[in-house]
């Protein structure tokens, strides 16, 4: 059966990557934004949702809204448990992406712990009760210079992304003390971030206007967005990495600025630990990935070394989108929900 990606094509790609835009933009404003019937739109657009290759869901900032501590995991497993581990850290509720990683039976994956003392007991509790972790290496991110939710293939114009996106010209509200009914409108938005609002209002037992008025209140303070993740091969990117770099400390603030800006970087954060940035990379293939390496965008910044670089054999997780690509005889350990490629 051929891979659900071979059979998409570019109208599928300006589809997703309109999503990409805003997550909550309805089928209409997407026709109108690309030029295309409505009634495409939606038919092509809910394929694409229906078959997990777009799922949207929502961002917050871990700091302000979750009071979380994120934090980088790298953990080696013995090989028979693999999956059995990835699968575990995929099903976490403070789980933002897990990725099983070539060269060996290593998992590098984010975490979002809500305090120290969670993070104590991962370390000391939950990790060490859970068979098959040989190693473990936890960092802790110091800054996000790209989160990856931000990140955008780049097939639209820039005047169909101002039609699409909300966020253009919103000036951003310090404020960040949330209602309880805030916090249960995200939890909804963080299971299905396209959930109508009639039906949000719904679950949570007010009106339409309040619940657009408490969503508009939450964007315009920075503390929610639309998080669309699309399966990078339906952009044609067949390729992910990790690129652990070393920096001179006192370039870290220009040189993790200047790489959230390429194309080719998803997620680049300054981290605690032996190397200072770690990048997440989506590129075509090998030979795009050594020339995004030894290239302008790497080599033009004096001092910085890579001082590791692996390809991402599978993600596992990826916000909400959970990908499952293990072996059919493992099918009876997959998470529920979970989206086989």
């Amino acid at each position: 059966m051929p891979a659900i990606e071979s059979m998409a094509d570019d109208t599928d790609r300006l589809i997703a990557a309109a999503l990409q835009v805003n997550g909550r933009a309805s089928w209409g404003e997407i026709a109108r934004a690309l030029d295309m019937p409505e009634r495409t739109v939606a038919r092509r657009g809910q394929r694409l949702l229906d078959r997990g290759m777009v799922r949207v869901s929502t961002y917050v900032d871990p700091a302000r809204v979750l009071h979380a501590r994120a934090v980088l995991v790298r953990i080696t497993t013995e090989p028979q448990e693999l999956w059995h581990v990835a699968r575990a850290l995929a099903r976490r509720a403070d789980a933002s992406s897990v990725s099983i990683l070539e060269g060996s039976s290593d998992i590098a994956g984010m975490l979002l712990p809500r305090d120290d003392a969670s993070i104590r007991a991962l370390l000391f509790t939950e990790f060490p009760e859970l068979d098959g972790i040989a190693s473990i290496n936890v960092t802790t991110v110091l800054k996000f210079f790209r989160s990856g939710h931000d990140w955008r293939a780049g097939v639209l114009t820039d005047e169909q992304v101002a039609m699409l996106d909300e966020s253009l010209g919103l000036e951003g509200d310090p404020g960040d003390s949330l209602t309880e009914e805030e916090e249960a409108l995200i939890a909804l938005l963080l299971k299905d971030g396209r959930m109508p609002v009639a039906q949000l209002a719904r679950e949570l037992g007010i009106n339409v206007t309040t619940t657009r008025r408490r969503m508009d209140s939450l964007t315009r303070r920075g503390l929610m967005h639309p998080r669309t993740e699309v399966v990078p091969s339906l952009f044609g990117l067949g390729l992910e990495a990790l690129v652990w770099l070393r920096v001179p400390m006192d370039r870290l603030e220009q040189v993790g600025s200047a790489l959230a800006s390429a194309p080719e970087v998803k997620f680049i954060a300054a981290t605690t630990g032996t190397s200072q940035l770690l990048l997440n990379v989506l590129v075509q293939d090998a030979d795009a990935f050594y020339r995004f390496l030894t290239g302008p965008t790497v080599a033009r910044h004096e001092g910085l070394e890579v001082v590791e670089s692996l390809v991402v054999i599978t993600p596992v997780l990826r916000g909400s989108l959970i990908v499952d690509e293990a072996p059919a005889s493992l099918a009876h350990d997959a998470p529920t929900g979970a989206i086989r490629l």
